[in-house]
């Protein structure tokens, strides 16, 4: 099963205001991540950092002690012991991870088994969605009328759009008009996927070009479920290979021990 945690960023220690507090959050994390962390020249950034960093320790502690992140060819984060994927936003920050026993996939699919995104709701551009969306994904946003509606409809697409794209590791290489979001499954455009596929450069590292022809078969190949939350100004859309979610998102807390 899939489950989505989220903590609220804002309340870690600032390493301005509290810097033995925010050292003592560091601590906790691998030393890679840590620096990472450091380097981050923006407040907030800093802190969704950490809390991602924090999420995703408390959860491997847990059910995979020991466990080695790393990293797929265009960027992903994974973890050979417990499929997981991370989003922040703002004062958010997310994490979807499998907990539970047996495991309904394949061993050649963990690394790709589900993908998240949290996004604030903004002001609908339909310039943007004209662009990047498919055309039948469009015209039902074109057709709502009422400004908030349609705000918050642009907002689920996206995530659930980002929470596929992630799935696959490819993030924003892959384009999004390539797949439909509108319903619980992603419906794949296998003309456009196999066109797009075509026009890969010969030039791009065999490495990238093995990933992408493994983004292309999991959206011609696969079922991808769909599964949306929404909390309070935020959408939250979280992708899976296996239809197995938990009903609601769980808050997590970080207790800070100098």
């Amino acid at each position: 099963m899939i489950k989505t945690y989220w903590m609220d960023s804002s309340l870690l220690p600032d390493l301005s205001e509290d810097a033995q507090a925010w050292e003592a959050c560091l601590k906790r994390l691998p030393e890679k991540r840590a620096e990472k962390i450091r380097r981050i020249r923006h407040p907030d950034g800093r802190k969704q950092s950490l809390g991602a960093g924090l999420l995703l320790q408390e959860a491997l502690g847990r059910l995979a002690p020991g466990a080695e992140i790393t990293h797929l060819p265009y960027g992903k984060p994974v973890c050979q012991q417990v499929p997981f994927n991370l989003s922040h936003t703002k004062d958010r920050v997310i994490l979807s991870i499998w907990e539970g026993a047996g495991q309904p996939f394949a061993e050649e699919d963990k690394n790709y088994l589900a993908g998240c995104d949290i996004e604030p709701v903004r002001p609908c551009r339909l310039p943007v969605a004209r662009r990047f969306f498919t055309e039948s994904e469009y015209q039902s946003l074109e057709a709502v009328k009422d400004p908030r509606e349609q705000d918050e409809l642009f907002c689920r697409y996206w995530t659930k759009k980002e929470s596929v794209i992630k799935l696959t590791g490819l993030g924003m290489s892959l384009p999004l008009h390539l797949f439909d979001v509108q319903g619980r499954q992603v419906r794949a455009d296998r003309e456009q996927i196999l066109s797009w596929c075509s026009k890969v450069p010969e030039n791009i590292p065999k490495e990238k070009r093995q990933e992408i022809e493994k983004a292309a078969g999991i959206l011609l190949e696969k079922q991808l479920f769909l599964k949306e939350y929404r909390w309070k100004e935020y959408c939250v859309a979280v992708c899976c290979m296996v239809d197995c979610f938990w009903a609601e998102m769980l808050r997590w807390t970080v207790e800070v021990q100098l």
